[in-house]
């Protein structure tokens, strides 16, 4: 425990009263976390939270470390769980207890989802009944109307009634992942945490936002509120709501906002409950509610002058507190009471208070003191600004000034001369260098009709912001931007090339071929470029590899960087269509003209594309080039680089069995994805993260991934992703047991594959319907089609590929009975995954052929090899792994007579396979284990054990048959010799379908 005397502590009770340092204590408290990451969530400059962390860290609350991840970076920890103030006779004392690391501290302090209070309401009963029917329902009217009294009421009266409800008011402010977290933060608190584990892998893709929610919102005992919806700025948060809209289960949402929010279209039939003023009956029962009585002709004067506004009639009943009712009516002017409220206060302000309040109304964002001085450039401009905080009329945050948002809309139509204060604005803006502050630049250069400086901003800026996130709000300004013919030529490339980024490829394709006709040299040879980028894209990838002809030819060997840039993409095209020799001999040219140049993008471009190369033939050369490429791209800032450039160094990981190394890679893949707003490398990620789920054996999220992968790959045509997403969703349905459905899946994936003449591609799924068949016990069909997938990837170089296809075959001839062609085909498979370090499928090679010793008897080997491999299942959490190993290793120690081992090893098995959920690994598991227990003399319990492992192997014909043979032979132990034979005939009649000869010369032997 730590005690601080008065030289600190009254440094630390200060502290201590900043709103922003809680919520960073808040934050820590979850986990450790680094400046930035503190930045992004609390959306405050950087500077700001390093200068508190700084604070934090002198007091002893935090302390840091240096870590190194990818690059080095300083991470904050609480070092208290427990921070306790005391007055004393000495004085102020402040109290340290030890953080305790295991706990987890909600964040439910900072996402605040309360009701507001009301007091109720008068004359809305039939609006209230209005609410009640839909499960989707807008609430509109005018300012101070009583739209948050009527929904807030509405709401307690759920939440009375049993229902979950969440509540937010917007705020100019709000980013839509700011909502979306919160709500994450609600829903996990109730037992659906999907989202947050979403948000906390740092996710952002709106795309999968809207998908988990649109499932939770329906539940019947939740209730959602959007409050001051009107106040929204992020497009996002429409693209969410339009998703939302569409929920039709028992759950409610309600939207409340001053009008009809712009997700909602005239041919939705979505239910607006629109509030009005009140009647003359109301109005009275208002006022008397608030303890001012009027007569007859009094309420015809506030009728007539003030209407039924709530709002209005507030302010009138707090006015009547200081004045007669009657007078205060005679002084009132016939027009809009809000109009002539605002005046009265703007009126009393001092003018330099109403020039600040006008000049910094252009502002849709706070600002520092350095923009208030240059909008208002008067001597006392500190002090005006400190009253105007005094006086409620501006808002100070984090140092940085801002309008309350109805004093921003009555002083934004007081300006004069909008068009000068928007172009000092955009000038202010573009001091600052940043790419939000560029976007906000560009938004006051079009306001202020300075469109040819606009157009200049875009064209030398476009690539930063586009690698920062802000390519659709950039596309809006590139649409309306007015500019000359020649700039509009360069401005629709940039177009383009977000479109391209986009998936949106029909329209980039027009925006790069409406410039190509008139264009030449240098630029003509660009668009080819870009161009064929489409078309690869596309995977159209002879139309592709045209335009790149075209482009090197008209450029004729000038320009060193656009020969190599269209030499590399010309090799990517070469690659897909298994050409690699060719690709190869690509990039080598390419990479001369880079270096000649010092092009360093382009040499990292190159890089990267070789990695790709080398991913099918020599992993460990694949992985150098790719990190190489990772150096020199997060060096000059290359986003777009450095996200593809993580999955690729992930599928590299995934294939060599690194598994949990391959998911960090494509999480961090993800992460910049989502920012720049890449569809395909986001379809690409959805996908990798179904993968890391079915690792985990949760199919029913690793499906839900493949589906949303599937969705975006078809909005955006992606030929080949959309293949990808057939194909695992076809591998997830055959580990379910339902291989109808999987092989319709393999099979409309291979007829898109083979559109796309991608031999590579074929031959995985080759592999995968062979896989199938082997699951489904037909051993022959399951080698015809593996032999497809070997011949085609012996004839490509796919050196892993075939190692993968000799262990799977290696296992089949095994189960046949063939065991010296099933350990030939084995240590072929060894000998390649050894070579290319993947330590799990060396593992899982070792594995097979522990199981073909137990078939062959050979029990010493066995035991070796299967225990040998158990430690690397468990480094890389492999519970399908796991399952086999201690089940082999049990059947082995079986074998060799030691009883207590196997146990153990069929015990472990066990928990893993219920763990999974798996029936196919339980059944086995239980069959072990009753020949275990027969060996132990538990003859019951061994019955037990096989009748539950024949209900669960029931889709699993051949298991199933290797189960009979067990439970044949302990009813032959106990003298039932009839069922013995009965089950061994079953069993027989089976191995004899499925050309397993072992098995089936074993059951003969007892039935001859």
């Amino acid at each position: 425990m730590v005690y601080h005397v008065m030289a600190e502590q009254i440094a630390v009770t200060k502290l201590l009263a900043d709103e922003t340092i809680i919520t960073i204590l808040l934050l820590l408290r979850t986990q450790p976390l680094h400046c930035r990451k503190l930045s992004a969530i609390l959306q405050k400059g950087e500077s700001q939270i390093a200068r508190r962390l700084s604070q934090l860290e002198k007091a002893g609350i935090i302390e840091s470390e240096w870590v190194h991840e990818d690059r080095n970076i300083k991470v904050y920890f609480l070092k208290t769980d427990r921070i306790r103030i005391q007055i004393t006779d000495k004085g102020i004392g402040v109290q340290y207890t030890p953080e305790k690391k295991e706990k987890f501290f909600a964040l439910e302090s900072i996402f605040q989802v309360d009701i507001p209070v009301t007091e109720g309401f008068i004359d809305r009963e039939d609006q209230l009944a209005l609410l009640d029917q839909p499960s989707f329902v807008v609430l509109t009217g005018i300012a101070g109307i009583g739209k948050t009294s009527l929904a807030s009421f509405y709401a307690q009266q759920l939440k009375d009634g049993g229902k979950k409800v969440f509540w937010h008011t917007f705020s100019e402010l709000d980013s839509a992942l700011f909502v979306v977290k919160k709500l994450a933060m609600f829903l996990s608190k109730y037992g659906f945490p999907q989202l947050l584990d979403y948000v906390k892998s740092d996710g952002t893709d709106m795309r999968v936002v809207e998908a988990i929610l649109l499932d939770h919102v329906k539940a019947a005992d939740f209730a959602f509120f959007f409050d001051d919806y009107h106040l929204v700025t992020d497009e996002s948060m429409n693209h969410l709501f339009s998703h939302l809209k569409k929920s039709e289960g028992k759950g409610k949402i309600c939207v409340i906002s001053r009008y009809k929010p712009p997700f909602i279209s005239v041919f939705d039939s979505i239910l607006e409950v629109r509030l009005e003023e009140m009647g003359k009956e109301a109005v009275k029962q208002f006022l008397e509610s608030k303890g001012v009585d009027v007569d007859d002709k009094t309420l015809e004067k506030v009728a007539e002058k003030i209407g039924g506004h709530p709002l209005a009639l507030e302010f009138l009943c707090h006015a009547a507190a200081e004045s007669d009712p009657v007078t205060l009516m005679e002084e009132i002017p016939p027009f809009e009471i809000g109009s002539y409220l605002w005046d009265e206060i703007y009126s009393r302000l001092d003018p330099e208070e109403q020039q600040l309040l006008v000049m910094l109304s252009i502002f849709r964002r706070p600002v520092d003191m350095e923009a208030v001085k240059l909008m208002c450039p008067f001597a006392t401009v500190r002090t005006v600004t400190k009253q105007l905080i005094r006086k409620n009329l501006l808002k100070k945050i984090d140092n940085k000034y801002i309008h309350h948002a109805v004093t921003r809309m009555f002083c934004l139509e007081m300006v004069h001369n909008p068009k000068d204060l928007h172009q000092k604005a955009a000038k202010f803006y573009l001091r600052q260098e940043t790419s939000k502050d560029i976007m906000e630049a560009l938004y006051h250069l079009l306001r202020a009709g300075s469109h040819k400086e606009g157009a200049d901003v875009i064209l030398n800026c476009y690539e930063m912001l586009i690698n920062e996130g802000h390519a659709s709000q950039l596309l809006a300004f590139c649409r309306v931007v007015d500019v000359p013919p020649l700039y509009q030529s360069f401005l629709m490339e940039v177009e383009g090339e977000i479109y391209t980024l986009q998936g949106e490829y029909d329209r980039a394709v027009q925006c790069f071929t409406i410039p190509l006709e008139q264009s030449s040299g240098l630029q003509k040879a660009s668009l080819y470029r870009k161009l064929g980028e489409v078309y690869e894209k596309k995977r159209e990838y002879k139309t592709a590899e045209q335009l790149f002809l075209q482009g090197l030819d008209t450029l004729r060997g000038e320009d060193a960087v656009e020969q190599g840039n269209i030499l590399v993409n010309l090799a990517a095209v070469y690659a897909e269509l298994s050409e690699p020799d060719r690709a190869l001999s690509c990039c080598e040219r390419a990479l001369t003209w880079f270096s000649q140049s010092g092009h360093k993008k382009g040499i990292a471009h190159v890089y990267n594309q070789m990695g790709e190369i080398y991913r099918y033939s020599n992993t460990d050369k694949a992985l150098e080039l790719l990190f190489s490429s990772l150096e020199i791209s997060q060096k000059i800032g290359d986003i777009q680089k450095v996200a593809s450039t993580y999955a690729a160094v992930g599928n590299v990981l995934y294939e060599r069995g690194q598994t949990d190394e391959a998911v960090t890679y494509y999480e961090k893949s993800l992460e910049l994805s989502e920012q720049i707003g890449n569809m395909v490398g986001i379809a690409r990620c959805c996908n990798n993260i179904g993968v890391k789920y079915a690792l985990e054996w949760k199919w029913s999220y690793a499906m839900e991934y493949y589906r949303k992968t599937l969705s975006i790959c078809e909005k955006i045509k992606d030929k080949k992703g959309i293949a990808f997403s057939y194909s695992n969703l076809g591998r997830a349905y055959s580990r379910l047991g339902s291989w109808e459905k999987a092989l319709d899946y393999f099979h409309a994936s291979l007829h898109l594959r083979e559109e796309l003449s991608d031999k590579r591609e074929m031959s995985y799924l080759y592999y995968n319907v062979g896989l199938t068949f082997q699951d489904m016990g037909d051993f022959k069909e399951g080698l015809h089609w593996m032999e497809k997938s070997l011949k085609v990837r012996e004839s490509i170089g796919y050196t892993l590929g075939v190692a993968y296809c000799c262990a799977s075959m290696g296992e089949i001839y095994g189960e046949m009975g063939e065991y010296d062609k099933a350990l030939t085909f084995l240590e072929k498979a060894l000998h390649i995954h050894e070579r290319e370090k993947g330590t799990w499928m060396v593992a899982t090679t070792k594995i097979f052929s522990a199981q073909v010793y137990v078939n062959e008897k050979d029990f010493e080997k066995a035991v070796l090899l299967a225990e040998d491999t158990i430690k690397t299942f468990e480094k890389v959490g492999s519970m399908e792994s796991l399952t086999r190993a201690h089940r082999v290793a049990a059947e082995a120690q079986l074998g060799l007579g030691s009883i207590e081992e196997a146990m153990v090893h069929a015990e472990a098995s066990l928990r893993y396979a219920l763990k999974m959920s798996s029936p196919q690994s339980e059944g086995r598991t239980r069959r072990v284990m009753g020949s275990i227990l027969c060996e132990t003399g538990e003859y019951e319990r061994a019955a037990e054990e096989f009748r539950l492992s024949m209900w669960l192997l029931k889709k699993y014909s051949y298991e199933r048959a290797k189960t009979y043979v067990e439970f044949g032979l302990l009813c032959r132990r106990i003298g039932q010799e009839k069922k013995f034979r009965f089950l061994l005939w079953k069993a027989l009649g089976i191995f004899r379908d499925v050309g397993a000869k072992s098995h089936e010369e074993y059951c003969r032997q007892y039935l001859e």
